[in-house]
């Protein structure tokens, strides 16, 4: 049931921020004070605390690309991605034994320009292994892995190039593809696909017995500063294994359909602040936050003394507006690490504590994006807060269970970090809680 949850709130996570991604952020969340409220009482001053916490494992074989690479981040520590997929056949019954091999290169396209973390001027390096497990176990988040044969069959040390299309070989020809990296396999590797039987080719259950599929997994430990993830897109065109035979024939496997895929995440060596924060009591306050991709960590808001506008039992708490501000911290961020381009606020799950939406993500005007003009992301939850209120006033339920701030695992995919100013009642500075709300 807690995995069927978590399906669940993932995708209706991801299906929200993409709507929300159509809209302007600066809609509704325009103006301080009860300017267009009349009636209503504005306050700032609530009582706000905040904490780091450890984030869960994430679901990652629905991710729309997936990572590979690692950072030495000073502050966050080495994080790093490793990711595992499997290919199929476009055509099957396709026998090529009988023919001249030449060589097979394994594709990768990259997803945009944009599409990475870190230091583009580091170098990344992976290597690529055949796995030894197929990926029909249920195999679907973060903190799981796969076993591979410890013997690498192709291996890439080099720059990102997110905007550099290469020339591969197409029937004979060369042409342009989108940018990407092309690995040769090894002899080994090579010769055991070209060698496939008319059996192993018969579907793609057999083919999958046979080539289980492949792992791409980082060796290396960058500088401190330094290193680089990008997004890779397996499901691209340029995304394959080809196998060049005859002079100027191939034959292509493609991670099509639905072959599986996913990707590991590991974090280490981070802050020792950032530990102490997530084994302090619930209760704990800190000034400094932290919140990181890739099930590092994430920011826990609560309103501990939410209920003290309600002044009068009698009469119902209408909140007309309420909205989160979210700073950075001066100085925490620059370049490789730059700000996460958006934010999310999720709440605990009511039964197993996992993220979960709120109302207002729900709305056009949920926010979360960063605002470079004066250095904020603001949210709107302004059901979210009604809601909290209307269950304590009504039903007697206390659902004030606070609020997670994080960085979205998808759309966009860079794995980005932000240290939190998590100072409190101070005038545009800090983290702020801003509501207006009247008695009915």
């Amino acid at each position: 049931m807690v995995k069927i949850k978590t399906v669940f709130w993932t995708v209706i996570a991801l299906v929200v921020f993409s709507a929300c991604k159509k809209y302007n952020d600066n809609i509704y969340l325009n103006n301080d004070g009860t300017q267009g409220f009349d009636g209503y009482t504005f306050s700032d001053s609530l009582k706000i605390s905040s904490k780091t916490v450890r984030e869960d494992s994430l679901k990652t074989d629905s991710l729309s690309q997936n990572l590979v690479g690692v950072i030495n981040d000073p502050i966050f520590g080495v994080y790093q991605a490793s990711t595992f997929c499997e290919f199929k056949l476009p055509q099957i019954d396709k026998v090529i034994s009988t023919e001249t091999l030449d060589s097979v290169v394994l594709m990768l396209q990259y997803t945009s320009s944009s599409a990475y973390y870190g230091d583009l001027n580091s170098p990344l390096s992976f290597k690529v292994y055949e796995l030894n497990q197929n990926m029909g176990s249920p195999v679907s988040h973060s903190n799981q892995t796969l076993t591979y044969n410890s013997t690498p069959i192709a291996a890439f040390t080099g720059q990102v190039k997110l905007s550099d299309s290469i020339y591969i070989t197409e029937l004979g020809k060369q042409v342009k593809a989108a940018p990407g990296i092309s690995l040769k396999l090894s002899n080994a590797a090579a010769q055991k696909l070209f060698n496939a039987t008319l059996n192993d080719l018969h579907s793609n259950d057999n083919f999958l017995q046979f080539f289980k599929g492949i792992a791409l997994v980082p060796d290396q430990t960058p500088a401190l500063g330094s290193g680089v993830i990008p997004a890779f897109n397996l499901r691209g065109g340029f995304t394959k294994i080809r196998i060049y035979y005859n002079d100027s024939l191939q034959s292509d496997f493609k991670v099509i359909d639905n072959a599986k895929r996913f990707s590991e995440y590991q974090t280490s060596n981070s802050n020792a602040v950032i530990a102490k924060q997530k084994s302090a009591v619930v209760t704990a306050d800190f000034d400094t936050t932290y919140v990181q991709a890739m099930a590092g960590a994430k920011t826990w808001v609560q309103f501990p003394n939410l209920f003290s506008i309600i002044s009068n039992p009698a009469k119902k708490v209408a909140i007309g507006k309420a909205e989160l501000v979210v700073r950075p911290l001066a100085g925490s961020f620059s370049s490789p690490f730059s700000l996460p381009t958006r934010l999310l606020i999720v709440q605990p799950d009511a039964v197993n504590g996992i993220n979960a939406p709120i109302l207002d993500a729900f709305e056009p005007f949920y926010g979360g994006k960063y605002n470079s003009l004066n250095n904020t992301y603001t949210f709107n939850i302004t059901r979210h807060i009604q809601s909290i209120l209307t269950d304590y006033q009504v039903s007697g339920k206390n659902t004030n269970k606070g609020l997670y701030i994080i960085v979205p695992s998808d759309l966009p995919i860079a794995p980005s970090r932000i240290v939190i100013d998590s100072r409190k009642g101070l005038q545009n500075e800090g983290i702020q809680l801003k509501l207006i709300f009247t008695e009915l």
